[in-house]
């Protein structure tokens, strides 16, 4: 209870300092001009008119879902289906002028079957997706996402990664906002970006960590993993030795490429458990941020450095089991 009362502490603390994230949102690629869809409808009871109403709107339906997946690549477009939906469903409202390619009513079959090109309104379209949170935001300097996945062993597991506030991404969040880097909190961006993306990214996915950036307005994420673990035990003293061990990424959106990679640790003794492992976390999270703050500045100045140096990892507890 007490960490689950701290993590909300430091969280609200960053949500308060760091401001509300309220950018304008845009399309990350221009919609095209003409797009294409067809479909096959059949005639119940033989009303072809009827069903030739049906396939023009299912067409309608497909020549937007061509246009989306354009606008936002075929793997966002798959992630982000269920907010789709609602735009989907209404793909009429969105066309402003179609033509029909072919069209024949199959007696024999009785069916409708259309093939139509259309013009959908662009402002609109980007709106609608803007609205739902699923197109990028407008990628500005000095903006942050710092999303850490935690494994404490002072704490229950959760089932979802947006279900808590991590101690290691709370601190580190903290340390590089005292050094004056705007960092995009964690409550803002929950509702716009999947969970599968983050622990994608999490894994060394570049295209899911430029995602993340994009929808943000960040241009650059830093993404990793922290774990805790209880050390030992000294029953003369009455202390109880905890390690923290977190490793980063960071990546810049525009590119997309790896900026630098850094993994740190900590080794505190305490009489309590929990206030050891919150220690080790506050120590190894300021060894972070000295090390990316720097590469921070760096990358400012002359552009991210291909390749990245290679660090030495912590040891020696692995993040693989993660």
């Amino acid at each position: 209870m007490m960490r689950c009362f701290l993590s909300l502490l430091l969280g609200f603390w960053l949500f308060t300092a760091g401001g509300i994230f309220n950018a304008e949102v845009f399309a990350q690629q221009e919609m095209g001009d003409v797009y294409e869809g067809s479909a096959t409808v059949q005639a119940k009871g033989e009303n072809y008119v009827v069903a030739r109403k049906k396939a023009v709107n299912l067409a309608l339906k497909n020549g937007l879902e061509e246009a989306l997946k354009e606008i936002m690549g075929d793997e966002e477009f798959e992630a982000s289906q269920r907010d789709l939906r609602k735009i989907l469903r209404r793909s009429s409202r969105y066309v402003k002028s179609y033509r029909f390619v072919e069209a024949y009513d199959d007696m024999v079959n009785q069916t409708s079957e259309v093939r139509l090109e259309m013009r959908f309104f662009p402002s609109a379209v980007n709106q609608a997706l803007a609205g739902l949170g699923v197109i990028a935001g407008p990628v500005s300097e000095n903006k942050v996402v710092v999303l850490i996945k935690e494994k404490s062993f002072t704490s229950a597991p959760v089932n979802s990664f947006w279900d808590i506030f991590p101690i290691s991404e709370t601190q580190l969040t903290k340390n590089l906002m005292e050094e004056g880097i705007e960092v995009i909190g964690r409550e803002q961006l929950r509702e716009m970006i999947s969970e599968t993306t983050v622990l994608k990214a999490i894994k060394g996915d570049l295209k899911s960590a430029r995602s993340i950036g994009l929808k943000a307005g960040a241009d650059i994420v830093i993404v990793g993993t922290a774990v805790s673990s209880l050390r030992g035990k000294n029953a003369k003293e009455g202390t109880k030795t905890v390690q923290a061990n977190i490793s980063v990424k960071m990546v810049s959106t525009l590119e997309p490429s790896l900026i630098a990679a850094k993994a740190e640790f900590s080794t505190i003794k305490h009489a309590r458990a929990l206030q050891a492992e919150l220690e080790a976390f506050d120590i190894a999270s300021k060894k972070l941020a000295d090390f990316l703050v720097p590469s921070f500045h760096r990358y400012r100045e002359k552009g991210a450095e291909a390749p990245v140096k290679k660090v030495p990892e912590a040891p020696p507890l692995s993040m693989s089991d993660m």
